[in-house]
């Protein structure tokens, strides 16, 4: 007969797998964020992240940074879901239940 396992280890390695797909969502996002700024076309990049766009067009003229903020949710959801995990997992680990 196999010991019952914990359900605490579960649910930490679902939150660490969870922070680690949102960090490649993150990751991706950046990316995203970089190719628009290189090339310049935020029209798709505003539309998909619902940020605002810079203007652009011949009478337009930007001195500043010219860039929308970069969405940065899917970090603070890998953040916070990480250290849950992590919190989930030291609880198993120094109080286990028997």
């Amino acid at each position: 007969m196999m010991p019952k396992r914990d359900r605490r280890l579960l649910a930490a390695m679902l939150l660490l797998v969870t922070a680690a797909i949102a960090g490649l969502v993150q990751a991706w996002i950046i990316r995203l964020h970089l190719d628009a700024a290189i090339l310049g076309h935020w029209d798709w990049f505003a539309d998909t992240f619902g940020v605002e766009a810079p203007a652009s067009g011949p009478d337009k003229f930007c001195f500043d940074n010219c860039a929308p903020p970069l969405p940065l949710w899917a970090g603070w959801i890998s953040l916070a879901t990480f250290f849950a995990g992590l919190l989930a997992l030291t609880r198993a680990w120094w109080r286990p239940r028997g």
